[in-house]
């Protein structure tokens, strides 16, 4: 019979793909954006452009909010089958669901029920999200927040804004990025499970709240702390990097959906060949 395990106070669930919606909403969407646009710029001025960047930070985090919601009961949770926790930000999120399909009647795929953004946002709620179970496998990144450019260096997570890339500095410093993994990284090995670790995935020219060069910058970084740590390396960003420009969108780091399956299929082969048996 399948059940759910005990978690702290909520489960860990994969969510669906982000840019997986009915034609309709999409639609309505794409109105509703007109809408605040053409009402934006009859008013005019640099306000009036920061507030549709709001406007559309707020839609998306609404739909991941929705996307969690709807795939909680996505498959039953097999009690006899080993535990996969992902640990990532909306990338990770649009590849959950299809990971967790791909991996059906192998593994239960879980994740937290929200967006785990930075490495600063991962050391803070960590312990939460781990809870009691017992993780045979933990596949987690971070990274594209980190290099995000905000108001205020190491600002608290829920406050951060980002801003574009000559009026702020990155969220974490690339010094503070690997303190933050060690450190990520030494809770983790705690947990006994198998730990990998996902490399950032690109940066598209034009992308105004992030520099393209410092996806490599960040990743050396990361790729030197799992190595020190024995930490195996899933490289996502090779996976994606020579057509990401067909598969993600313009200026915007997330992926369509066809650019989320081919993450997916890299990810799933990854914990699948990870889980208990296979190594």
């Amino acid at each position: 019979m399948a059940v759910r395990p005990s978690f702290p106070q909520y489960p860990a669930i994969a969510v669906t793909p982000v840019r997986q919606q009915k034609p309709r909403k999409k639609a309505m969407r794409k109105v509703v954006i007109g809408i605040v646009f053409t009402v934006a710029v009859a008013a005019g001025g640099f306000s009036s452009y920061r507030y549709i960047l709001s406007y559309l930070h707020n839609e998306r985090q609404l739909e991941e909010s929705r996307n969690i919601e709807l795939a909680i009961n996505a498959v039953p949770i097999q009690p006899n089958l080993p535990f996969v926790l992902i640990i990532g930000d909306s990338i990770s999120i649009s590849y959950t669901l299809p990971v967790k399909l791909k991996l059906e009647g192998v593994a239960n795929v879980m994740r937290p029920m929200e967006n785990c953004s930075s490495t600063l946002m991962i050391r803070e709620n960590l312990d939460h999200w781990l809870g009691q179970t017992k993780w045979a496998v933990i596949y987690f990144n971070a990274g594209l927040h980190d290099l995000e450019h905000v108001q205020q260096e190491n600002v608290a997570p829920g406050t951060q804004r980002m801003v574009p890339v000559d009026q702020g500095p990155r969220w974490i410093s690339p010094e503070t990025y690997r303190s933050n993994l060690e450190t990520i990284v030494k809770r983790l090995k705690k947990t006994n499970a198998t730990l990998i670790f996902a490399t950032t995935t690109p940066v598209p020219v034009g992308e105004r709240n992030r520099v393209p060069e410092d996806v490599a910058l960040y990743n050396q970084a990361a790729v030197a702390v799992m190595r020190e740590n024995d930490v195996l390396i899933d490289d996502l960003n090779s996976t994606v990097v020579e057509s990401a420009y067909r598969f993600q969108i313009p200026q915007d780091v997330h992926f369509y959906e066809q650019g989320s399956g081919i993450l997916a299929e890299q990810v799933a082969a990854t914990i699948k060949a990870a889980l208990p048996g296979q190594l």
